[in-house]
């Protein structure tokens, strides 16, 4: 019986931890991303004049490092890097 509720114990520990890392992972590979669009952006802009290159490399570092919303604002002409 006491090993029971040992095994019990340890399956509830495990699986707080597991939330836990879940939504730490989540919030770390967000900020990750973010800081990579911004450094993309930064290095299109200084690497392409205006034009066909510069909005190209801007489109390809939105589709990689950008959030859903911030595609979509993308696509409409609202997002101005």
């Amino acid at each position: 019986m006491n090993n029971l509720i040992i095994i019990i114990i340890v399956i509830i520990i495990a699986i707080a931890i597991g939330i836990t890392g879940n939504s730490n992972y989540q919030e770390v590979t967000s900020i990750r991303d973010q800081n990579n669009l911004k450094l993309t952006i930064d290095d299109c802009k200084r690497l392409f004049d205006v034009g066909i290159e510069r909005y190209d490399c801007f489109d390809k570092s939105i589709n990689a490092f950008g959030t859903d919303e911030q595609k979509q604002q993308w696509r409409l002409g609202y997002f101005n890097p």
